[in-house]
């Protein structure tokens, strides 16, 4: 494989076109479905992965290589490579001065040169050889945006682009601006939706879902959670004496010392007010808690600007220890908080059963892991109540039992006389060859493990479903230990 030339003259083909390629109807109605399919993508990642292999049904190559544009910067990155020396290229950004990637990015035109090897402006790629190749670069451009370069290669002297293949790629090139252009768009609005404006921290609504996904996490690779719940020691005073202006710089400052005093894997959320929390992956009590006692540490050093220095109250829960899903430890962690600030605040408290303190009040005899279960009936309760039809109301409780259970799949079904029809699925379910549909689960009262629930009218704890007496398996998926 070849060095891939980032700079070249344009230079149109002069021979014919070649005897098995498609007739230009042929190729637009191709290159329709590959419009659908390409803006139907929805995440950035999987995007780059469908425009390399749509790109190679309709303009075949040997290589190829997408830029995402730095406009402010003029600089180009490399973002999804298809080469022999991927790594070299990955490493190589392209400034808009640079060669015909940078020319098309400047000039905001599409280039074909078949002889890119000669090119007086070439620039190769440093570490890969410099070999005979033919190169067509895309400008990516969308609501009058930049957004990225679009590069294809063949390899060797006899390598050559035809002018219908040119114009090919130009067009594809239209859809996968607009493609890249909406992901860019979709992933922003994302961030934003899981983000505190005032921090940059992960808000509250992305704390729950890092915790679910680490305690998930935990439950396979049998590695403990750590989660620290911290608060401000008086911030109201702050924002009475001081404003809220004073306040809202002071939890700036403060976001920036907990991200410089944690571990690069350890995840740091705002949950409102002067609240915050750290989800720990993979970190027992004893880390978790030399964690929390650096960032009193450091906080304690920090002189802030018109307040001085400050205190926090930090409570430490441990799952699956205290609690094995997100509502019950983010209330134990909350817990051993406020127990905390009960104890004369500046301190860490580990959650045990019998915290229950709470500042300004006696201790009182109360299990948050009850109050937790209680707050998700209630919120679940509401939105059922909101609902009418049945999927939505199946969906909608599968989806809540998983805050509350760690589970590998859900299933629930409605009655319809002796039958019992799913109506909502959560989770895994594939046979030897691919997904199979909800409608296979549907079975009748009185047949295996579900049907044998509804015939009792009881609640069933299976310990091992493959070998119990009444289980029916499925036909076409794997048995699998549940």
């Amino acid at each position: 494989m070849v060095a891939r030339p980032a700079a070249a003259l344009r230079v149109l083909p002069d021979e014919p076109e070649r005897p098995d390629e498609p007739t230009p109807v042929e190729s637009y109605r191709r290159l329709a479905d590959v419009f659908h399919e390409v803006l139907a993508e929805q995440s950035l990642d999987a995007l780059l992965l469908r425009i390399g292999d749509a790109l190679a049904e309709l303009v075949p190559h040997d290589t190829l290589t997408i830029y995402e544009a730095d406009e402010p910067q003029r600089v180009l990155v490399p973002v999804h490579v298809r080469d022999e020396y991927a790594e070299e290229i990955l490493r190589t950004r392209v400034t808009f001065a640079e060669g015909i990637t940078g020319w098309a990015a400047r000039h905001r035109e599409a280039v074909l040169v078949n002889q890119a090897h000669l090119d007086p402006r070439v620039r190769f790629v440093p570490g890969t050889p410099s070999e005979p190749e033919a190169l067509i670069s895309v400008p990516l451009i969308a609501r009058s945006r930049i957004k990225g370069v679009l590069n294809i290669y063949r390899v060797g002297e006899d390598g050559a682009f035809g002018e219908s293949e040119f114009e090919l790629a130009k067009r594809f090139g239209d859809a996968a601006a607009l493609a890249l252009d909406n992901a860019q768009i979709r992933a922003r609005l994302e961030h934003q939706a899981r983000t505190d404006s005032l921090t940059g921290l992960f808000n509250h609504s992305a704390f729950h879902e890092q915790l679910l996904q680490a305690l998930q996490e935990a439950s396979r690779t049998r590695q403990p959670v750590s989660l620290l719940m911290l608060d401000i020691d008086d911030f109201k005073r702050v924002n009475d004496v001081h404003g809220h202006g004073v306040g809202d710089e002071l939890l700036q400052l403060l976001a920036d010392v907990l991200r410089g005093s944690v571990r690069p894997a350890d995840v740091v959320c705002r949950l409102g007010g002067e609240e915050f929390a750290v989800v720990m992956r993979g970190c027992d009590g004893s880390r978790a808690n030399g964690v929390a006692e650096r960032l009193l540490q450091r906080v304690s050093e920090v002189e802030f600007p018109a307040v001085g220095r400050l205190t926090l109250s930090i409570g430490l829960a441990l799952g699956p220890a205290h609690a094995s899903n997100p509502r019950e430890l983010a209330a134990c962690a909350e817990a051993a908080m406020m127990a905390a600030k009960a104890r004369g605040k500046n301190r860490i408290v580990l959650y045990v059963d019998a915290d229950s303190e709470r500042p300004g009040s006696p201790p009182e005899a109360r299990d948050v892991r009850s109050l937790a279960h209680m707050k998700l009936l209630q919120s679940l309760t509401g939105k059922l109540s909101r609902l009418n039809d049945v999927r939505e109301i199946g969906a909608e409780i599968a989806a809540e039992l998983r805050s509350l259970i760690d589970y590998h799949n859900c299933r629930v079904f409605v009655a319809d006389g002796e039958e019992l029809v799913p109506v909502a699925f959560r989770g895994e379910l594939a046979s030897e060859t691919n997904a199979l549909p909800l409608e296979l689960l549907r079975t009748r009262v009185g047949v295996g493990i579900t049907g044998r629930c509804a015939e009792l009218g009881e609640a069933l704890l299976v310990g091992d479903a493959a070998d119990c007496a009444f289980a029916n398996h499925i036909a076409g998926t794997p048995v699998i230990e549940e």
